[in-house]
């Protein structure tokens, strides 16, 4: 993407990124072709979470695989990948 187009989507002004950009600053990967445009390249980052669920007794540990299950259905429909789930029984 063009350099005035990453600068936009990250609210700062074209000048400033140029500024970022000559002085080797710019937080993201960047290349001026020949014709002195100034590509952006984009970085993609995937997305990871950790499940955390808890429960105040022992009497409710039965409960934290349907609060695990909840859990992983929204991060699959969010397209997120859970990396690992940590769960907890209160006093």
């Amino acid at each position: 993407m063009k350099l005035s187009d990453w600068a936009r989507k990250q609210g700062i002004s074209y000048r400033t990124a140029w500024n970022q950009f000559r002085s080797g600053k710019l937080p993201v990967p960047a290349r001026q072709l020949p014709t002195g445009t100034i590509i952006v390249d984009e970085v993609v980052r995937e997305s990871k979470a950790v499940i955390y669920t808890r429960v105040s007794s022992s009497d409710q540990e039965k409960d934290l695989d349907g609060q695990i299950a909840r859990c992983l259905s929204f991060a699959n429909a969010q397209g997120i990948a859970v990396s690992a789930t940590v769960s907890e029984i209160g006093s």
